[in-house]
């Protein structure tokens, strides 16, 4: 698994996005980007946050945010270990997992912040945990997943240590979470969970990975998770494939789960339509060593962060899709009325963009977590977490008309608070 480093000059982003769209591009509110640092020392991990300004990422000022608990950096991606739920206009909150928690939360625990949405300065709010959980620390980490919808208070965290997920409504004013309930979740050959996503529309659903192979969904019933059936993917049930669901994202209409499969050699991605009923059917692979599908997602090896963005341009959306084992970035068409997926063609790059491109050097060993930059429906360009010592955040523009992307020539941008960076989100997202 191989990464890179530098400094963001989001300049050259947003000349791209000014010569495509400038009217778009000024309507947008300020960005911000946040990523969980990860720290294993006793009581000291944090979050911090970059500010998207005209000539890069520009660290915001109080960076670090103490947590006041223990990150942990053993454990690989696509553990999504900070998210952010949308409150009431103008109000959003920040939470971070603190897998190996302290003393006063020796079962690990999720630090809550709300987010200046002015200056993205964070302030503390506190740490919660699930207090059934008796099992220690998480040595798989602590995975969240949030409802993006405005308002919406449901809030998800797997704690890994007691496979179960714990159900958590928050408070849209003050960013404090109020524990509802904890739900048994584990994979079929015992694995924990890795991935989860919330569904925006449709029957209202969380699905997860496992790690394992297997995957599953949950209703969401208000308070509680209704287990629906867990069953191995397509991937990872055939023989030449063995891709194994690690990442996912679910598309904006409610009607598809998308999965980024671990698969070492191989990008490979699979997509379940939704049913009626909340549960997932059969998986359709893409891609890997058998090229699945008939559908040949290019040279890029591992595929297990993925991000589908905001909106769709020409009729079909684009899955981003960071190559940990080659350190690079991939993108590929996604039909969200159908489910199908397919490649984008290198000679579809123009300009400067490819497909995949290889991320520049630095002191990173391998990418990890994505996300789309603005709510334009390409995104406009994306931030991508880089593991490493000092890890980063690497930023590339988007082609726009291809989906092809470029790294901007001064990135990527050190987070000199972390060794240990796998996930990262985005102020404001796709509402999704």
């Amino acid at each position: 698994m191989k990464i890179h480093l530098s400094r963001l000059s989001l300049g050259m982003l947003l000349a791209t996005v000014v010569a495509t769209s400038p009217s778009l591009l000024r309507a947008q509110p300020t960005t911000f980007v946040y990523v969980n640092d990860n720290n294993s020392s006793f009581g000291l991990n944090s979050a911090t946050g970059y500010q998207a300004v005209g000539g890069g990422l520009s660290i915001i000022a109080g960076s670090p945010f103490g947590t006041t608990s223990t990150g942990l950096g053993t454990f690989l991606a696509p553990v999504q270990e900070v998210a952010i739920s949308y409150g009431v206009p103008n109000q959003a909150c920040l939470y971070v997992s603190d897998p190996l928690g302290t003393s006063a939360f020796p079962n690990g625990d999720v630090a809550a912040f709300l987010i200046n949405t002015t200056t993205g300065v964070l302030t503390f709010v506190g740490n919660y945990d699930d207090p059934t959980d008796t099992s220690g620390p998480n040595k798989l980490g602590i995975p969240l997943a949030v409802d993006r919808r405005l308002g919406f208070p449901y809030f998800f965290a797997a704690f890994t240590a007691e496979n179960a997920i714990a159900f958590f409504k928050v408070n849209t004013s003050t960013c404090q979470l109020f524990y509802a309930s904890s739900t048994t979740a584990i994979g079929l050959s015992g694995g924990s969970v890795q991935g989860m996503a919330v569904s925006k529309a449709g029957p209202k659903i969380l699905v997860t990975t496992y790690g394992d192979g297997s995957i599953q969904s949950f209703k969401i019933l208000g308070g509680t998770l209704g287990a629906l059936p867990i069953f191995n993917s397509t991937g990872f049930m055939n023989a030449s494939q063995r891709g194994i669901p690690a990442g996912v994202d679910i598309t904006r209409n409610g009607r598809f789960a998308v999965f980024g499969d671990d698969q070492g050699g191989f990008t490979e991605v699979e997509v379940a339509k939704i049913l009626s009923s909340g549960a997932l059917a059969p998986t359709v692979d893409y891609g890997g060593p058998v090229i699945a599908s008939g559908v040949n997602l290019g040279p890029g090896l591992n595929s297990q962060n993925i991000w589908i963005s905001p909106g769709p341009v020409g009729g079909l959306n684009y899955l981003y899709v960071t190559n940990d084992g080659s350190g690079q970035v991939t993108t590929a068409h996604l039909s969200i009325i159908t489910g199908v997926v397919s490649q984008i063609a290198s000679s579809a790059c123009t300009a400067g963009y490819t497909n995949p491109t290889a991320l520049n050097p630095g002191s990173w060993i391998f990418p990890a977590g994505v996300h789309t930059l603005k709510t334009t429906p390409s995104g406009s360009g994306i931030v991508v977490a880089e593991y490493g010592a000092p890890s980063s955040v690497a930023a590339l523009a988007i082609q726009n008309a291809s989906g092809c992307t470029k790294e901007l020539s001064t990135s990527p941008f050190a987070d000199p608070f972390s060794n240990n960076l796998y996930s990262i989100d985005v102020f404001p997202s796709r509402q999704y």
